[in-house]
């Protein structure tokens, strides 16, 4: 039993195939040592050293490129305007444009402006380069590591003149490089067109005094003036160049009376110009600004002269353009005219005869009066109270003088004035009135005492001092003349 299992766990006899022993010989083959190897050809050997010999200077070359060479410096190709002339309006600001070599080696660029005689006018304005460009040149300039190309850079320069830029190159302080300097050619940039006032004139030189009334009777006076006063029209060259428009109303001696300035840029873009509310309906803005009929507001009574300012944009330290101005405009007052001029209600004489008995009070009278003017009318009552109102009534009393003048003056302060006088003179109108003498003997009130007295004569018809001029008298006022002194002064007829 175990001689079988001895037997079974015998190892059969192997069977060798063919084609793993050839791989076996042909492994044991290549394991075997190589064969010596040929020496190799001379030429070989030179082309070998060679290249060490080059790879040697190339990282010798290398390490001088980095650290022994001298840094290229920089330098300004071009510096130069983009016109030879400009115009100091808002879109035609000088510009200038430049290129710079080697811009990394460059920490901070400057840039001057300078008039002929040297003057510095421009800048210095700074670009500071050491850490790329400003932000004020990225629009306008692109740089590599060999150029700084800058086109079209706007100078903010407005003052008319001829200027030649600066363009100062500052390198990096460890290059221990001087600056470089470089100049740009001659610049002009000329003055702004001035505006100016080519015609100032009042709508007219003569008017009347507003709310006057012009009619048949009065067809040579002037038109009367408005509420919106005296119209001024004008024309100004150049609008476009306008800041402002200052109107100045002076009297004829050159005092000044008020003035006004217009504003024509627009509040929204002040690079443009335009009308004021004010202006509009009057005016027309073009290649030139015509205004036609402007209201000033002057409608009082006097002379007036106008001036016309034009204020460009831009102006500085400059002084203004001439003033224009318009010839003499005078209103005049409204004619004056005394309506009324009454004593006691009827229209007043030129001379009245009062009669007065003595010892008896002397009669008053009333005056009235009624005067058409304006507002330079100027009334008096003479010798008093004087100055009164355009229409009135006073009750005066006489002088017991004997005569009393009462004058009414009428005056427009420019014309000579309206004058009415009346007189007033008082008289006895029993002249020959006896002498009574008291006869019991107490003293006579005329003569020597103990002297026969004289009898009372006869009472005569006194003799009328008015004369002829009395017959046009009211009958109805034939009444004792002693009457005359109680009679309410209405009722007296004072005519002669």
């Amino acid at each position: 039993m175990a001689g079988s299992q001895i037997e079974q766990w015998q190892e059969p006899e192997r069977q060798v195939d063919g084609a793993v022993e050839e791989a076996a010989t042909a492994a044991a083959i290549t394991l075997a040592p190589a064969p010596a190897p040929l020496p190799r050809p001379r030429w070989q050997r030179r082309l070998a050293i060679a290249a060490g010999i080059g790879a040697l200077g190339g990282l010798g070359a290398l390490l001088w490129w980095f650290f022994g060479r001298t840094p290229p410096h920089p330098h300004v190709l071009d510096l130069s305007p983009s016109q030879s002339e400009y115009a100091t309006a808002e879109a035609e600001l000088p510009r200038l444009s430049w290129q710079v070599s080697h811009p990394r080696q460059i920490e901070t660029m400057l840039l001057r402006g300078y008039a002929p005689d040297g003057t510095l006018i421009y800048g210095p304005e700074t670009y500071d380069l050491s850490q790329g460009l400003p932000v004020s040149l990225l629009p306008y300039c692109n740089q590599t590591r060999r150029l700084l190309t800058c086109r079209e850079v706007p100078l903010d320069l407005r003052e008319p003149g001829q200027y030649r830029f600066e363009l100062t190159l500052l390198p990096d302080i460890a290059l221990n490089l001087p600056p470089v300097v470089a100049e740009s050619s001659l610049v002009t940039v000329a003055d702004l067109p001035q505006p100016s006032v080519v015609e100032l004139a009042p709508d007219q030189v003569i008017y009347s005094e507003a709310g006057t009334q012009v009619g048949a009777g009065t067809a040579d006076m002037a038109p009367a003036v408005t509420e919106a006063g005296i119209g001024v029209s004008w024309i100004v060259t150049n609008p476009e160049t306008l800041q402002d428009l200052l109107l100045v109303v002076k009297r004829p001696d050159g005092a000044t009376l008020g003035g006004r300035r217009f504003s024509l840029r627009d509040p929204e873009n002040p690079g443009q110009v335009a009308l004021p509310d004010a202006l509009q309906p009057f005016c027309q803005l073009q290649d030139r600004l015509i205004c036609q009929g402007v209201p000033t507001g002057m409608l009082e009574v006097g002379q007036y002269q106008f001036e016309l300012t034009p204020v460009p944009v831009n102006l500085g330290d400059r002084e203004l353009p001439a003033a224009k101005q318009s010839e003499v405009v005078t209103i005049e007052p409204r004619p004056v005219r005394i309506a009324s001029f009454t004593i006691n209600g009827r229209e007043a004489q030129p001379k009245y005869l009062v009669p007065v008995e003595p010892g008896q009070p002397i009669p008053g009278f009333q005056v009235a009066w009624r005067v058409e003017g304006g507002s330079t009318a100027k009334v008096e009552l003479l010798p008093s109270p004087g100055t009164v109102g355009l229409q009135g009534a006073l009750s005066m009393p006489l002088s017991p003088a004997g005569t009393t003048t009462v004058t009414l003056r009428v005056t427009d302060g420019q014309t000579p004035p309206l004058v009415r006088a009346v007189t007033f003179e008082t008289f006895n109108p029993r002249p020959n009135q006896p002498v009574i003498i008291n006869q019991g003997g107490g003293g006579a009130s005329s003569g020597s005492a103990g002297a026969p007295s004289p009898q009372p004569a006869a009472p005569t018809q006194p003799r009328d001092p008015l004369g002829d001029s009395m017959r046009d008298r009211d009958p109805s006022a034939d009444q004792p003349l002693s009457d005359l002194q109680t009679r309410p002064p209405e009722d007296l007829d004072l005519a002669f």
